[in-house]
């Protein structure tokens, strides 16, 4: 009989012990640039750019995997300061942070991968992004490209760490190398202020002649009806 209330003590303490080994729930997102901020379309359909993070919460860790989908001569670069303009930057919840970026295959970021607190330069794009990716170059990316990057986060992940910043974008990329030596500002989220696709470069000029020309002009079309006038006086 003495049995049942030691049974009964090992079975409250389990039920005390394991809510506490909570299962960790699978973290999975996808952020694909399908909009234009500024500048000139990318070649080829949306989404011209995908990123995607996987992990776990409770995890310190995941993997952000980048691959480019433009068509042409389209590629990234930027990033050959913290003060330059990025190629390609998102935003990470601040609460997390991070420690570390490492790439571990495909066309790494030879400019950088970083990560800056106070925020990158992403052109006309408002709103903070805190991780940067840059490429030179002579290691751009571009069709086809992918990089794989390791992440350390400095807390334990509660859930998806990459966020749309104040001004509701979540990541941006500047696209250069479009059609007729054109650049593009392309943005995820769910923002507002995107001006779309403008023109491409500067028309062609329109030759227009000068007063002296067609002057001369003029005097060689006379020159010419009065020898046809003659021609046919005398034929």
């Amino acid at each position: 009989m003495k049995r049942i209330p030691a049974l009964t003590g090992i079975a409250l303490v389990a039920l005390t012990v394991l809510p506490l080994q909570v299962a960790a729930i699978p973290i999975s997102t996808t952020i694909a640039l399908n909009t234009v901020f500024s500048g000139n379309t990318p070649d080829g359909p949306a989404p011209w750019l995908i990123a995607e993070f996987t992990s776990s919460t409770g995890s310190n860790t995941g993997t952000l995997v980048l691959s480019s989908h433009t068509t042409g001569p389209d590629f990234i670069q930027g990033l050959s300061s913290q003060q330059s303009t990025v190629g390609w930057a998102f935003y990470l919840n601040q609460a997390i942070s991070l420690s570390g970026a490492t790439c571990t295959a495909g066309t790494c970021a030879d400019q950088g991968a970083s990560y800056k607190a106070g925020g990158f330069n992403t052109g006309p794009v408002p709103g903070m992004f805190n991780l940067a990716f840059g490429w030179s170059q002579g290691n751009r990316f571009m069709i086809g490209d992918s990089a794989t990057y390791a992440l350390t986060f400095t807390s334990p992940l509660t859930g998806n760490p990459f966020v749309e910043n104040d001004s509701n974008w979540s990541s941006v990329a500047h696209i250069q190398g479009i059609a007729n030596n054109c650049s593009g500002w392309i943005v995820s989220g769910d923002g507002t202020g995107a001006e779309g696709s403008g023109p491409c470069g500067d028309p062609p000029p329109v030759t227009v002649a000068e007063p002296g020309e067609l002057g001369m002009l003029s005097l060689g079309l006379l020159f010419v009806g009065l020898l046809l006038g003659l021609r046919r006086r005398y034929s």
